[in-house]
């Protein structure tokens, strides 16, 4: 399986091509707004510095969200023209998925949070089981301290919204936490490298038609038709 993984769902821009579970070319940097103007470019040069053709491709791998609703625009955007032009298959990934399989084999429930703004965060938890990253339950998006009362003992905690909430974590009694570094808030090639293969072996694909940003805001991003005057 050879894959093209595209995230711009936050201020890193990155690109990955994947042959089964590892990584052949990558491109991981913060380019904080400037996703749409390079984009296309850098996927040509990790292409051809991994000397991979369009015709190798197997799959795209895209970012799904949570995370910043223009990133997503960007990364789906770029994914569904590139579908449609190169006749290939979708792999849609969720950001707290591919957030939690940055984290090492030795983490044993781990929780990444994403600034949902409105002084909310997305989150998920996940439990380490044989090398495995497996989520608990469903997605959340709520106050911190929703989610805070419902962990407890030693918890692995990432992602961008601990820039806010760090202390009030440090703050909660029933919980041990372990904060990561800043460099593991994020998707990765190397969260990619963990999952695509699995969900390509499962044949989890997308069309372009198919596939869509993953809002867990209900009323998030509607646009408003403009109403024509009396």
């Amino acid at each position: 399986m050879y894959c093209l993984a595209i995230d711009t769902t936050s201020k890193f821009l990155c690109i990955a091509v994947i042959k089964d579970d590892q990584i052949l070319g990558q491109y991981n940097a913060e380019h904080d707004r400037q996703h749409s103007a390079l984009l296309l470019s850098l996927i040509e040069q990790v292409l051809s510095a991994c000397g991979i053709t369009v015709a190798e491709i197997d799959c795209l791998a895209v970012d799904i969200g949570p995370g910043s609703f223009t990133g997503l625009r960007i990364g789906i955007a770029t994914v569904k023209g590139l579908s449609l032009s190169w006749d290939k298959p979708i792999l849609g990934l969720c950001s707290l998925d591919l957030i939690a399989a940055v984290q090492g084999p030795g983490s044993e429930i781990i929780c990444p949070v994403i600034d949902a703004k409105r002084q909310q965060v997305y989150s998920a938890v996940y439990k380490c089981s044989k090398n495995k990253i497996i989520r608990k339950g469903g997605y959340f998006l709520g106050p911190v301290d929703a989610l805070l009362d419902g962990l407890k003992g030693k918890v692995i905690f990432c992602g961008d919204a601990l820039l806010l909430y760090q202390d009030k974590v440090k703050a909660h009694k029933s919980i041990q936490p372990v904060f990561t570094k800043e460099k593991a808030w994020f998707p990765s090639p190397v969260s990619f490298a963990k999952l695509c293969s699995g969900m390509f072996k499962k044949k989890e694909f997308k069309t372009a038609q198919q596939i869509a940003p993953m809002y867990l805001y209900q009323n998030t991003c509607t646009v408003r038709k403009k109403t024509k005057p009396q």
